[in-house]
This record gives structure tokens, C-alpha cells and sequence, in this order.
């Protein structure tokens, strides 16, 4: 009998945070995100692990499928009457900061991190993404976040 991948689905909540920003100050390279970063992984890698079935193999390749939602700014609602109403040129899509490989990159370190592993022994095992970003239709903010072991 062939067993089906196995999958683990979770939602992390808040506003996700990317990895790779960094800047030099007095010839030392430093994220200008560091605790906010931090704060974005511990998230993401305690949700994993209490998600994570107890048979779940570690050094299986995996296929990645994240979506990350952000909040509106203001200036793409109306004002007064019409504040709860987008205005008609507002983006349909989320096209600004933060890029979207970097906010992948902050989750793949998080569910694959060296010290933790809580689902990856590496994120080198990665074999596949799938990920967007997009603006929030309802109250959730945060990464919807799959991740399937590839047979």
C-alpha cells in the first residue's frame, strides 16, 4: 500500500516579519530587524512543533506553501462615510515591502532551525515552494503555512 504524504497545516498570527535586512554600522553587519525577527521565528517555530504529528520524519524533502496577509493601510480606505470603503484605485495586490523571499526565508530558518528542527533537520530539504502575500479580506493576520513530506 503507498501512504499518502503527510501534511501539517498551521496559521501563525501577527504581522510576519522578513529575514536578510541587514545594515552596516561601524564596519558591523546588523539586522535592523533583530528583536522583531527573533519575536517572527519563536512564533512560527512553537506553532510548528505543536502541530507536528508525532511520526513526522524530520529529514523527508517537503514541499513549502506559505501566504502571508498583511493589513490595508489606511490611505486605501475613504474618509469620513466612506472610511470602511476601499477606494477605487486601491491595489488589488500587495506589492510593497516586505519581499516575498524574505519573508520565506524567515519561516523555512524557523521550521528548519538548527537548534530546534522542529520540522526540518535542514531547510536545504525544501524542494518546492509555493507562496504569496496579499492583503487581509477579514480579521487574520499573519502566514498560513503547509507543509507536505514528498514521498
Amino acid at each position: 500500500m503507498i501512504r499518502a504524504p503527510s501534511s501539517i497545516t498551521f496559521s501563525v498570527l501577527g504581522t510576519p516579519v522578513p529575514q536578510g535586512s541587514v545594515r552596516a554600522y561601524q564596519s558591523r553587519v546588523i539586522a535592523n530587524n533583530a528583536e522583531a525577527l527573533a519575536s517572527w521565528r519563536n512564533d512560527v517555530a512553537v506553532t510548528a512543533q505543536r502541530h507536528k504529528p508525532a511520526d513526522w520524519d524530520t529529514k523527508a524533502p517537503v514541499e513549502l506553501k506559505c501566504v502571508f496577509v498583511f493589513p490595508r493601510p489606511l490611505h486605501h480606505f475613504g474618509s469620513g462615510k466612506n472610511s470602511a470603503k476601499l477606494k477605487p484605485l486601491a491595489p488589488k495586490h500587495h506589492v510593497t515591502t516586505p519581499d516575498l523571499d524574505k519573508l520565506l526565508r524567515s519561516v523555512s530558518d524557523s521550521i528548519g532551525d538548527a537548534v530546534a528542527r522542529v520540522l526540518l533537520h535542514n531547510d536545504s530539504q525544501i524542494c518546492s515552494i509555493y507562496a504569496t502575500k496579499r492583503y487581509a479580506t477579514d480579521d487574520f493576520l499573519g502566514v498560513h503555512i503547509t507543509v507536505t513530506a514528498l514521498s
